[in-house]
């Protein structure tokens, strides 16, 4: 894990916004609570993400509290290629390392896996860190992000994903995931494997898949929900929750995305799914 992502000044670019209210009835600074990593998308940070998706309110029904750092110029690096701010490709990663070490010395945070969950470029890297730290990651959620196409960035041990991602999504578009560019340079989006491909890498082959279940709470937002499962001996592997109609979107967001992006599936809240999904993960 060496590079320029070692130097101690790597950690003091993001203040992470820590949430760590339990309840009501709990103060903040209870000791030993779960955490979450949220990492906010491509050309926004860590408050927008918490804007967008009030992750600390069903987070601390459970009793987890909630980070939202801010990636380095707005973004995340999500796969391996060098740039000038991140010439090891590796940089991302560590900061991860040292954020969640850093948080696991505060005497209110507990030493299990974290959760990771990502939107986008975010989601890409919450991905990533969990293909290569899954002894670090309880579960990871995915919301309109996908793998890397670098094949340096697949998994290499269990993770539970829960993937939520729309058809109609016209940014990192589900089934085809985005093409690699030759003419790739620093700022340029990752090249991507398709949605499904992504689940795959997760689910592994021996996994079983359980018949896919539609639904559609809300009919008049224009999307429906097909849910799809992955499971073996030791329970689940993979979660796909395709938005049928849906955009580039957080569903149920609190905040508004462009138009441009598609439309925002009701449907399901993508922030209640995501802390239920981590919390149900045995450790």
């Amino acid at each position: 894990m060496g590079g320029a992502a070692d130097s101690p000044g790597w950690l003091t670019r993001a203040v992470p916004n820590l949430y760590p209210v339990l309840s009501d009835e709990a103060a903040g600074d209870a000791p030993d609570q779960e955490l979450i990593v949220a990492l906010h998308g491509r050309g926004s940070s860590g408050a927008d993400m918490q804007a967008m998706t009030a992750l600390e309110v069903p987070a601390a029904a459970a009793g987890y509290a909630v980070v939202y750092p801010d990636g380095l110029e707005g973004r995340w690096g999500d796969d391996t290629f060098p740039t000038d701010t991140r010439p090891v490709g590796d940089e991302d990663v560590v900061f991860l390392d040292s954020l969640v070490a850093a948080l696991h010395s505060d005497p209110r945070i507990g030493d299990d896996p974290v959760g990771l969950v990502g939107f986008s470029n975010g989601a890409g890297m919450a991905l990533r860190y969990a293909a290569q730290r899954p002894e670090a990651v309880r579960a990871v959620v995915s919301v309109a992000g996908q793998l890397p196409r670098d094949p340096a960035v697949r998994p290499t041990g269990r993770v539970p994903l829960l993937a939520l991602h729309g058809d109609a999504d016209p940014i990192r578009p589900f089934a085809t995931g985005m093409a690699e560019d030759p003419t790739r340079v620093e700022g340029h989006s990752t090249p991507t494997l398709s949605t499904p491909e992504t689940v795959a890498a997760f689910a592994g082959a021996e996994a079983t898949h359980a018949a896919p279940e539609p639904s559609d709470p809300d009919p008049g937002d224009g999307t429906q929900v097909l849910t799809e499962r992955w499971s073996d001996e030791d329970g689940t592997r993979a979660v796909l929750q395709t938005l049928e109609g849906g955009g580039h979107t957080w569903p149920s967001a609190r905040t508004p995305l462009p138009d441009a992006f598609g439309i925002v599936s009701r449907d399901l809240d993508a922030s209640a799914e995501a802390v239920s999904f981590v919390a149900d993960r045995d450790i």
